[in-house]
């Protein structure tokens, strides 16, 4: 195998070494790119960022941009060339190696993976010489490391000059690659450089149309355009931003700028709970943390192997407050009669979604859970209020109230009276009246007059035949007296009027278990309009007399409230009154109030032979004005 062979093949595998990497890089350069456009460059996808720089170095060499190579050149074609350059004399000169010669390259890098070169050199051999200009695209695998590959593909001019012919320029080019080796900052050793060179020399006939060789070299690099280099630098994140006390953070970091071989410490720190976890991920245990607060998470990162690169970053997350439970009851029906079921609804929740539970109060008694029945037996009427509560898992509470009404039962229908009978309406009940101040304790029979005792006897009567048919029946003897004296005297004395019409019903076969009697005193005094009625409704009065009543009024409103009203009670059937009707036209009515008008003289009777007349009865005289009683008497 010939050299020339031996260097197409270490050619060969350098590009595809080279390619592989420069297309990584360039992909994962278009990814980079991609996730920028389309990041948020001040908040990273995940929550809460801070970037922070470090300090120090991470030991890593940053890529030129200039690149200035110097160094040794040997050169190896193979080719044979047959010629002369005197008449007549054929001279046949293989091209072997030519061991002296040099080369100089010039690099600019537009990217850290992609740069152009103008390569020139020259060789000596010992029966032919070399030289070319050429110039193409280089790429680089850009490493931060020592170990730096490139590649590339050159085209130009070649000048070949044998010593048995002219020399030829002509198209060249060289297709290699070669390996690096990082001293320093600006000098790099280039252990190798493999070309494959083709140029296109015609010495046709008898000789090859092109001339292909093969060009090694080695030597020192120059670098330009390295920069300062990027320290370390991390950039914190955490989700999420917010949360509630108890609730766990995840904290993350991302490293840049370290020695990627190395194995990097991560220190965690929180203000904000307990860290749980390592490495560059790890969880914040939060219970305990205050409500309502901002809390920072920080981690230093460290190269263990290299104490310079620390890189520092932090980001920032806070707790919510806890908010309170929410409740709304109400009340069906909300109006009901005592006995009935009244159905309570709450409905509560938490703005956080936790648990709670609901308690409610009303009349002295609980229940528990949103819904409850509660039963009114024995309920009075009026407002039931029913206090609901709600309590979530952190003691928080909140309340609601609803109510209900308990109506009243409903009065008993109304039952029309039955009409009053034919006996009924024959019952003539009426109202009787005393003497002043009559009956005495000492005389506890007086004071009712003929007429009254006449009128009441006639109701005993009637009453007599009314039990026949409605043995239940009663009579009320309610006894009254005029406003003048005492509450106790007249009260004492309004008793014995009762007794003494009570006495006069038993004598007349009443029996006692039919009589009831009620003294008011003077707590039903009749005023002086009901009076003037009763007076206008009376029968049977003269004008005279009407103007004599008129006059005395105030005495006959006196006389009116001296009485016992006489009702009559039959379960079943409507209540009668007794009628109100001073007897103006009893013959001892002015016994009661006073004296009335003169009757009319009878006309005179002619005695035979006399010729004088008698009169048929004497003239009435006018009876004396009834003498007012005492302030004190009734």
């Amino acid at each position: 195998m010939s050299l020339r062979i031996i260097s197409k093949m270490v050619i060969i595998a350098l590009l595809i070494g080279l390619t592989v990497p420069v297309m990584a890089q360039s992909s994962d350069a278009a990814q980079a790119g991609a996730q920028a456009a389309f990041a948020d460059p001040s908040q990273p996808a995940g929550g809460s960022s801070a970037q922070s720089s470090g300090s120090g170095s991470t030991g890593d060499f940053q890529p030129a941009k200039i690149e200035i190579f110097l160094g040794y050149s040997w050169m190896n074609s193979g080719d044979i060339i047959t010629g002369g350059k005197a008449p007549g004399k054929v001279l046949t000169f293989k091209l072997n190696d030519a061991k002296g010669g040099f080369l100089v390259d010039g690099s600019y890098f537009f990217k850290p993976w992609l740069g152009f070169t103008v390569d020139t050199g020259g060789h000596f051999g010992s029966n032919y010489d070399a030289d070319e200009i050429l110039a193409g695209p280089t790429f680089r695998w850009p490493s931060t490391g020592r170990m730096q590959p490139f590649a590339h593909f050159l085209i130009g001019w070649s000048r070949l000059a044998p010593g048995n012919r002219e020399q030829d320029d002509s198209l060249g080019l060289a297709i290699g690659g070669g390996l690096d080796f990082r001293v320093s900052r600006n000098f790099s050793l280039r252990i190798a450089q493999a070309d494959y060179e083709w140029a296109s020399h015609d010495y046709r006939p008898n000789n090859p149309s092109s001339i292909q060789a093969a060009r090694l070299a080695a030597g020192l690099v120059f670098l330009g355009g390295v920069g300062q280099e990027v320290p370390p630098s991390s950039t914190c994140s955490v989700s999420p931003t917010e949360i509630f006390s108890g609730e766990p953070v995840k904290a993350s970091v991302s490293a840049r700028n370290f020695n990627p071989k190395h194995t990097l410490k991560y220190e965690w720190t929180t203000n904000g709970g307990k860290i749980q976890g390592q490495g560059d991920t790890v969880s914040i245990d939060t219970t305990g943390a205050a409500e309502g607060q901002s809390f920072t998470a920080g981690v230093n990162v460290t190269d263990p192997k290299n104490k310079k690169a620390v890189s520092h970053c932090q980001a920032q997350f806070a707790t919510k407050r806890w908010l309170p439970p929410t409740i709304s009851c109400s009340a069906s029906p909300s109006s009901l009669l005592a006995g009935g079921k009244v159905s309570i609804h709450c409905s509560a929740a938490s703005p956080q979604n936790v648990a709670v539970t609901v308690s409610s109060s009303y009349k002295g008694q609980t229940a528990s859970g949103t819904d409850f029945v509660i039963d009114t037996t024995g309920f009075p009427p009026g407002t039931v209020a029913v206090a609901g509560t709600v309590t979530d898992t952190h003691n928080l509470t909140a309340s609601s109230s609803s109510s209900f009404t308990v109506n009243p039962p409903p009065p008993p229908a109304k039952v029309e009276p039955p009409p009053p009978t034919k006996l009924e309406l024959s019952l003539a009940l009426h109202s009787i009246y005393f003497v002043t101040a009559q009956p005495t304790t000492k005389n506890p029979d007086g004071g009712l007059v003929a007429s009254q005792a006449k009128t009441l006897e006639g109701v005993a009567a009637d009453f007599k035949v009314y039990l026949t048919e409605y043995p239940r029946a009663t009579l009320v003897l309610e006894a009254h007296a005029d406003p003048r004296g005492t509450e106790e005297y007249n009260l004492a004395l309004t008793e014995r009027r009762a007794a003494r019409a009570k006495k006069l019903l038993l004598g007349h076969g009443i029996p006692e278990a039919n009589i009831e009697t009620k003294a008011y005193g003077k707590q039903r005094e009749l005023s002086a309009d009901e009076v003037k009625k009763s007076v206008d409704a009376t029968p049977d009065l003269t004008p005279g007399e009407r103007a004599r009543i008129a006059k005395n009024m105030k005495v006959i409103q006196l006389a009116a409230n001296r009485r016992v009203d006489i009702p009559l009670n039959s379960p079943g059937r409507p209540l009668q009154q007794s009628v109100r009707q001073y007897p103006f036209n009893a013959a001892d009515a002015l016994t009661l109030i006073g004296g009335r008008e003169k009757q009319k003289p009878a006309p005179a009777v002619k005695k035979k032979g006399t010729g004088a007349t008698k009169k048929g009865a004497p003239a009435t005289k006018k009876a004396p004005a009834a003498k007012k009683a005492p302030a004190t008497k009734k």
